[in-house]
């Protein structure tokens, strides 16, 4: 064990980033039990999916066995074992407590892990002192916190970042072994077996391959077993899937996120050809293959930690402009990699428009906005447009000598051009968004005949109403033409509730002949609607209609100002 002195020094050292961690542990702690992904616009995550994902074991479904599954089998266990936990507490009144700070914290564990290795990456192409900028940036970002609530990612990252940390420790087999197990969670960590051919002699690269291939059949063998039909379903469903969030769902005209063209119980269920497409993709894959040769094969110090990190961060920048589909919690990997390689104003730009460009995508478009297509077109460009900006960024820390003074102006003012260029968008969006918000609104309110009746009212005047519900309603659409007024059946001691019923008839009265009444609930009186019913028994209405549940009433008063 280290001796006292020895973490009293290592205390020392890194006091700030244990200061850091600590707080960045606590604020992610105490987001996963206070607060639900989705905020105000809707309570939503893959947590739900996952539960009931799980769920289906009460009927004796199990994937690899008779139940196919989206992924490879180091994560459907897990989400399994945790939920079966979960299921040995009373539910509380949110059934998904349990389940989400199970599932939530051992993938708070893996973030931790990643932001250790962030520090310790970080230690390797920096001064000490110039260390822990990475970590604060990458600890004050949003959506890693957002993702760590509902998502997975952490949990394939960490494999995949300890797999790239060891290989850079000059520790290959070891990485190798955890490569494996990070493929049998997310197949990305296979792109780091390149990164080891360049490091290592044949006999070394040998041994690696050895190691990674033996890794990934252990784990996979008793799946396979299980049902060997279903061993490669996660690829065979994602081949069936359209293309969802990028530039070829764009071309494909597909509007939606990935959905999965099963249900994952049919074992009757066999992969057929790929849906149709415009896409060719054996020519689009050779152009990414191509494009990343011509960078692999370029001379450059492959030992050098700086230049291996913002390699890996260009092949992930290039696998996400090849991938047929993104969801939005992939943010995480490029995020990652924006910390640690781009510390600065403009590491932290691009960092803001991908987030910004990640919540409006997920949380408004498909939300709110579904039908605003051009939102989606925005969204994906941006993204697929930043994408590439990085993968160039990272290609310039290998080669920092293709960063000429004029090419530096021109990357300057390129980027000063793009968010001059997104702000200038924002007011004619926000209204386009704003009209289409009002018009969605309107055709799912339970209120919509009665409102769409007194918009084409020509006789306008003042609007009474008895529900803060139907107010809500009532007041967006129809504040230019009406004035508003709800009764009231509180008083304070020294006032009686007809009195001031009264006195608010008396002070509507005073300003228009015309009186509109919206009774939400016809069927009960309370004390000011008493009230307004004497005073109006010798006011004969207009208009009478029962309308959305309740009734619209319509006097003409004359003669009383």
């Amino acid at each position: 064990m280290p001796s006292y002195n020895k973490l009293s020094q290592i205390r020392q050292n890194h006091n700030d980033f244990i200061m850091l961690i600590i707080l960045f542990i606590t604020f992610r702690v105490l987001a996963l039990t206070a607060f639900r992904p989705g905020g105000l616009v809707l309570d939503f995550s893959d947590f739900y999916w996952y539960r009931s994902f799980a769920e289906l074991t009460h009927q004796g479904y199990y994937p690899y066995y008779n139940l196919w599954t989206t992924y490879p089998p180091l994560f459907p266990f897990v989400m399994i074992a945790l939920y079966q936990m979960s299921t040995l507490l009373p539910p509380w009144t949110f059934p998904n407590l349990w389940f989400t700070l199970l599932l939530g914290g051992f993938f708070l564990l893996f973030e931790i892990g990643n932001f250790i290795l962030l520090y310790l990456f970080a230690l390797k192409i920096y001064p000490a002192n110039q260390a822990l900028r990475p970590c604060w940036i990458y600890a004050a970002l949003f959506v890693p916190v957002y993702t760590v609530t509902g998502w997975f990612e952490s949990y394939p990252l960490f494999f995949f970042l300890l797999s790239l940390y060891l290989l850079l420790e000059k520790r290959p087999y070891l990485s190798a072994f955890f490569t494996g197990i990070g493929f049998m969670i997310k197949l990305i960590p296979a792109i780091l077996i390149p990164i080891a051919l360049r490091q290592l002699t044949l006999r070394s690269l040998l041994t690696y391959l050895l190691i990674f291939i033996s890794t990934v059949i252990l784990i996979g063998l008793p799946f396979y077993f299980l049902n060997p039909a279903l061993f490669f379903g996660s690829q065979q469903i994602t081949a069936a899937r359209e293309p969802w969030e990028t530039v070829w769902a764009l071309i494909d005209g597909n509007y939606n996120y990935g959905i999965i063209p099963l249900d994952m119980r049919d074992l009757s269920w066999t992969a057929t050809a790929a849906p149709p497409t415009r896409i060719p993709w054996l020519l689009v894959t050779a152009m990414f293959a191509l494009i990343y040769g011509l960078v692999y094969f370029r001379s450059f110090d492959w030992h050098n930690p700086r230049n291996v990190i913002a390699f890996v961060g260009f092949t992930n920048s290039l696998f996400m402009l090849w991938s047929k589909g993104y969801s939005p919690q992939w943010l995480n990997w490029p995020l990652y990699f924006i910390a640690l390689l781009l510390p600065n104003l403009r590491g932290l730009i691009y960092a803001t428009i991908f987030s910004f460009g990640n919540l409006i995508e997920s949380n408004f478009f498909f939300i709110m906005f579904p039908e605003e297509h051009w939102l989606f077109i925005v969204t994906v460009l941006t993204r697929t447009f930043l994408l590439m900006v990085l993968a160039v960024e990272f290609l310039h820390l290998i080669w920092p000598q293709w960063v000429t003074p004029q090419r530096a102006k021109i990357r300057t003012w390129g980027l000063t051009l793009f968010i001059m260029a997104l702000l200038m968008g924002v007011i004619p969006s926000a209204q386009r968004l704003g009209e289409s918000y009002f018009k969605s609104r309107l055709q799912q309110s339970p209120y919509q005949a009665t409102i769409t009746r007194l918009q084409k009212e020509k006789v306008t005047g003042a609007l009474l109403l008895n529900s803060h519900a139907v107010y809500d309603w009532f007041y967006p659409y129809l504040r230019h033409d009406y004035q508003f007024f709800m009764l009231d059946d509180y008083a304070p001691p020294n006032q009686s509730v007809e009195q001031r019923t009264t006195a608010l008839l008396h002070r509507i009265v005073s300003e228009t002949e015309v009186l509109w009444i919206y009774d939400a609930n016809a069927a009960e009186t309370t004390a000011s609607e008493k009230i307004l019913t004497t005073w109006l028994n010798h006011r004969p209405p207009a208009h009478i209609q029962d309308i959305d549940g309740g009734r619209l009433y319509l006097f003409i008063i004359k003669n009383e100002r």
